[in-house]
């Protein structure tokens, strides 16, 4: 120290000898014989932090300031007290005894730790050190003290916590052990020891890969060591490992653990030091085997409601909770035409296209009531049929806490339901519409024949009753008409196909129905001139179809136009084509003309049921053919009817 410079030690030659003698007067640093360093002497002491002193016969001879106010006291108040009593009584024998040996010329340490009491009772840590001088031509220490408190505070808090932390560790009810950066196990806590069978006092301080035989009966490298030092390797030897920052995670069946193993979650961090060195890690771990177990079940109850889903009759489709397919079964996916893996993550609205989509959805309607919905009935679209009539269910789905998870759609085909119902309704509004007109001739005529008198001419009742023969006759037919139609509307009906030429029944069709075009100021005529060849058909069905047609026509069709009939032959088929030069059908409207009874929206005036190209379709499709229809609005409609050149064999 800088003020030692000027105080003898005892070591040095004797006193007068090139000393300065120093004396203690008045609460201060005195000279006998003043000289300028022990001024300076004094000045250093006095504006050090840390406390400078001297003592002499048990005695403070001087303290500087920063040793009055560690120990609280002014020094004219320990001028006569023994120095010993402001050491604390745990170190007082071990700062005697070392003075004591430094005064005799030994060598104890110059430098310690010890305890003091101030003033007011309580305990501070000091760092001193120091050494023997003269001081009044006798021995003395001359020491400097460090306050420490803070540093021994911290020191004692951080024991503690650790000491806390350890014991948080050992009763974790997880199983947990750590290692050091040698890998030496530094913890193994009770719940370590339960699961492995293995006292912490026989494992604690190990290496080499202890640990790693608990687990899997041989010494090498697991997630703790990984989370120090990464290898790929190792890490393949999990299923898999999960890294969330320095935290790594996975699950694996330890096969040696006692009872002959248990599947285990296994969680591992690094532990770094204050600078962020690693200087350990820690693992923990949990026996998640009946987890396994209950997993393992729930997949095998999984697997048999999925199987039962699969069976179902009916189509069902799930959706997450915004609205994107999850599931659809082997029913749903032929009612739409499409596969799940087509479908799956897909909006529902965008699969199923169904109609109630556009103006309700089921499900919406289900998770605002929060009940079921339906049933509704509605159409989906089929990729290659077209719109399906459906019957469907709807709900929400909710996990076991009562929140919301998706919805399911159950839904069945009730295209043969609804071929039913339109049977018993044609068959009530054909009669209806067809029968009119010879029920009124026959009624008409009868009445005639009840009111005679006696003097009509038996030529005319003959001529009535024939009339009235002929209307019942006719009558007859348009009920086997409307009931074959009924028929085969449902699929029920079997055509009776024979050689049919062609082109005799389109010209006897047009001359039969040019009349009637002449009355409308409208041009009928035939646009070929190739011969039709015969084909295998049910003429008298045939004719039926292809005269609703010009009826059409002629019915939308303005005076002074004309209406075409046209055919061509292809490979396979016979293009008959009815083109007319009408006010045209609106593109929305295109879709629904071939519904029973649909009139489009701006053909109010015009007289009939809607009955005609709904009978066209279902008369060509029993031949297996189909019909086509090209319209614009403004410049008329053309509808084609393709028939095969050959039936398929029965």
């Amino acid at each position: 120290m800088p003020e030692q410079d000027d105080i003898t030690r005892q070591n040095s030659s004797a006193p007068g000898e090139g000393q300065t003698a120093l004396k203690l007067g008045d609460g201060a640093l005195a000279a006998s014989d003043p000289q300028p360093s022990l001024d300076l002497f004094r000045a250093l002491a006095e504006t050090l932090a840390s406390a400078v002193f001297i003592i002499q016969d048990d005695r403070l001879k001087y303290l500087n300031p920063a040793g009055q106010q560690i120990l609280g006291y002014r020094v004219e108040e320990l001028a006569e007290r023994p120095f010993w009593e402001l050491v604390h009584p745990e170190h007082q024998n071990l700062v005697k005894e070392r003075l004591a040996a430094r005064l005799r010329g030994e060598e104890p340490p110059s430098h310690y730790q010890f305890k003091i009491i101030n003033k007011n009772g309580s305990t501070r840590w000091a760092d001193f050190s120091g050494g023997v001088i003269l001081f009044q031509d006798r021995p003395a220490l001359l020491g400097t003290a460090l306050d420490i408190t803070p540093i021994k505070v911290s020191e004692e808090n951080r024991r503690e916590w650790e000491e806390r932390h350890a014991q948080i560790i050992d009763f974790l009810p997880d199983p947990t052990f750590a290692v050091d950066r040698q890998g030496r196990i530094v913890i193994w806590n009770q719940a370590m020891e339960k699961l492995s069978g293995i006292k912490a006092a026989d494992m604690l301080g190990r290496g080499h890969y202890e640990y790693s035989l608990v687990f899997w009966g041989e010494r090498r490298p697991i997630l703790v060591d990984l989370a120090m030092d990464w290898d790929d390797e190792i890490q393949k030897l999990y299923p898999f490992v999960k890294r969330e920052g320095d935290t790594l995670i996975t699950e694996a069946f330890a096969h040696n653990l006692p009872g002959g193993g248990a599947f285990l979650w296994g969680k591992a961090t690094a532990l770094h030091d204050s600078h962020g060195n690693i200087v350990g890690a820690i693992e923990t771990v949990r026996d998640i085997t009946a987890r396994k177990e209950l997993e393992k079940d729930l997949l095998q109850s999984a697997e048999k409601h999925r199987s039962l889903l699969q069976s179902l009759p009916s189509g069902v489709i799930t959706v997450d909770s915004h609205f994107r397919v999850t599931e659809i079964n082997a029913q749903g996916q032929k009612i739409i035409g499409q596969t799940q893996e087509e479908v799956l993550g897909r909006f529902c609205g965008d699969v199923l296209r169904s109609g109630a989509c556009e103006s309700s959805c089921p499900i919406r309607a289900a998770l605002r009531s929060k009940k079921p919905e339906g049933p509704l009935e509605t159409t989906v679209l089929h990729r290659e049929k077209g719109r399906i009539p459906i019957s469907l269910r709807a709900a929400g789905l909710y996990n076991s806490d009562g929140e919301l998870i998706g919805g399911v759609e159950v839904f069945q085909d009730i295209s043969a339901l609804k071929a039913l119902e339109r049977e018993r309704s044609n068959l009530v509004s054909m009669f209806a519409h067809d029968m009119k007109s010879p029920l009124v001739g026959i009624q008409g005529f009868a009445l005639r024949l009840l009111k005679q008198d006696g003097s009509t001419d038996p030529e005319k009742q003959n001529k009535y009753l024939e009339i009235i023969r002929h209307e019942a006759a006719r009558l007859e037919s348009i009920i086997n008409d409307f009931l074959d139609f009924a028929r085969l509307e449902t699929g029920s009906l079997k055509l009776t196909f024979s050689a049919t030429d062609l082109d005799k029944e389109v010209y006897e069709l047009v001359e039969a129905l040019t009349p009637r075009f002449k009355q409308a100021g409208i041009t009928l005529k035939i646009g070929f001139e190739d011969k039709l060849p015969v084909i295998q058909a049910a003429a008298s069905h045939l004719r039926r179809a292809l005269g609703n047609l010009l009826e059409n026509a002629l019915k939308y069709s303005a005076r002074g136009t004309a209406v075409t009939l046209a055919a061509e032959e292809t490979d396979q088929e016979i293009l008959v084509r009815v083109e007319d030069q009408g006010r045209g059908i609106p593109p929305e409207e295109l879709p629904f003309i071939f519904d029973m009874f649909y009139r489009g929206g701006g053909h109010d005036t015009t007289q009939g049921h809607g009955l005609g190209l709904a009978g066209v379709e279902a008369i060509i499709k029993g031949h297996g053919g189909r019909v086509l229809v090209a319209s614009e609005v403004g410049k008329g409609s053309v509808f084609t009817v393709a028939l095969p050149k050959e039936q398929p064999p029965e």
